[in-house]
C-alpha cells in the first residue's frame, strides 16, 4: 500500500469550498464554491465584474435565523422620532448660540444696572434675533430698531436731570424720526393684508357656490388664494410682540407717566415737547395695532383655510395637512423694508 492514498470523496469535497462567516456571531454562512477548472484573476478594482471567476453563492441558514427586514416596530419608531427631534433641537441650539455670540452681543449694548422688567423684555427679545429661521435682513433691521429704543432711553431718562430739556427732545425727536418710518410701512401693510384676507373670503363664498366640477372650484380657489394672501411667518409676528414688550418696558410706561406729571404741573409746554409726546404714543399704538393685525390675519387665513380650503380638498380626495399648509404659497413679507 503506498504512503498516500486516494482523495476519499468528503476530501474532495472540502477542497473546492471555502467556507466564509461574516462575523463570529453571525447566524449565516456564505459557502463559495469555486470550480478548479476555472481560471481565476484578480479583478481591475473591488466592483469590477469581468473576473472570470465561475463562482456561486449558497446561503446556509441557522435554525435561529431572523428575516432581514423585520415587521414595522412603532415603539421604535417613537424613539426614534424623539432622538431625531432632540437631535435637531440640540443643532438649533448650538447655532443660535453661535449667532447671538457673533451677531447680536456684541451689537446691542444696554447700560447696566438695568431694573429686572427692563432686562428681561431685553434678553428675550435678544434670543428671537439669534433664532437660526430669522432672515438676515429682518435681524439687521431689529437690532437697529432694539438700539434706538436703548438710545432713546438713555436720552429721555439718564442724560439730564431736567426731564423734556431743549437738547434732549430735539435729540428723541431725531430718534423717533428714524423709527417711525419703517413701523408705519409695516402697520400699513399688515392693515391691508387683514382687508385683503376679509375680501378673499368674500369671494371663497361665491367660487363654493359655482355651478363647476370639484376641480374647476379648486383651481379657481387656488388662483385667488396665491395671488392675494401671503404665508404669514410665526417669528415675525413674536418680534413684533417683543418688540411691543421692549418699547413698553423701556420708553412708553416711563414717559407716559413722567410727561403727564410735566403737563399737569406746567401751565405752558413746549410745542417740540406735545409733538415728541404724541410721536412717542403713536409708535405704541403702531406697534399695538400691529400685533393685533397678525394675529387678526392669521385668523383669517384659518377662517379660509377651515372653511373652503378642507372641504374641497376632501371633495377631490387630496391628502389634507400638507396641502392644506401649502394651499397658501407666498410668504409674508412685513418684516422686510431695503
Amino acid at each position: 500500500m503506498s504512503d498516500t492514498e486516494p482523495l476519499s470523496l468528503l476530501d474532495a469535497v472540502r477542497s473546492q469550498l471555502t467556507i466564509d462567516s461574516d462575523s463570529e456571531g453571525s447566524q449565516t454562512t456564505a459557502v463559495n464554491i469555486t470550480h478548479k477548472d476555472t481560471q481565476t484573476s484578480p479583478p481591475d478594482s473591488p466592483l469590477d465584474q469581468s473576473t472570470s471567476t465561475n463562482s456561486s453563492l449558497v446561503l446556509v441558514q441557522s435554525p435561529n435565523d431572523r428575516e432581514p427586514f423585520p415587521e414595522y416596530d412603532e415603539g421604535l419608531a417613537d424613539i426614534y422620532e424623539k432622538c431625531d427631534r432632540e437631535y435637531t433641537e440640540a443643532i438649533t441650539a448650538a447655532v443660535q448660540a453661535a449667532i447671538r455670540k457673533k451677531e447680536i452681543d456684541p451689537l446691542i449694548i444696554a447700560p447696566p444696572g438695568q431694573p429686572e422688567g427692563k432686562r428681561v423684555a431685553l434678553e428675550r427679545i435678544k434670543d428671537l434675533l439669534a433664532n437660526p429661521q430669522m432672515r438676515k435682513t429682518t435681524r439687521k433691521r431689529f437690532v437697529t430698531l432694539t438700539n434706538l429704543v436703548i438710545r432713546l432711553d438713555h436720552v429721555l431718562f439718564r442724560r439730564s436731570e431736567v426731564f423734556l430739556g431743549p437738547r434732549d427732545t430735539a435729540d428723541a425727536a431725531a430718534i423717533v424720526k428714524q423709527m417711525l418710518p419703517y413701523l408705519q410701512w409695516a402697520d400699513n401693510m399688515l392693515r391691508e393684508l387683514v382687508a385683503v384676507a376679509d375680501n378673499v373670503f368674500g369671494i371663497m363664498g361665491y367660487l363654493a357656490e359655482e355651478n363647476c366640477s370639484v376641480i374647476h372650484k379648486y383651481r379657481h380657489m387656488s388662483i385667488v388664494v396665491a395671488a392675494h394672501l401671503r404665508k404669514p411667518r410665526f417669528l415675525e409676528q413674536r418680534l413684533l410682540s417683543l418688540y411691543l414688550e421692549l418699547y413698553d418696558e423701556w420708553i412708553h410706561n416711563r414717559f407716559l407717566h413722567m410727561s403727564n406729571r410735566m403737563i399737569m404741573k406746567e401751565d405752558k409746554v413746549e410745542p417740540a415737547c406735545l409733538t415728541l409726546t404724541g410721536h412717542l404714543h403713536e409708535i405704541w399704538e403702531i406697534l399695538s395695532r400691529s400685533v393685533d393685525n397678525y394675529a387678526t390675519y392669521r385668523v383669517r387665513l384659518d377662517d379660509i383655510r377651515n372653511e373652503y380650503v378642507v372641504p374641497i380638498l376632501e371633495m377631490v380626495e387630496l391628502p389634507n395637512s400638507s396641502d392644506v399648509e401649502d394651499f397658501v404659497v407666498e410668504e409674508l413679507p412685513p418684516i422686510e423694508l431695503n
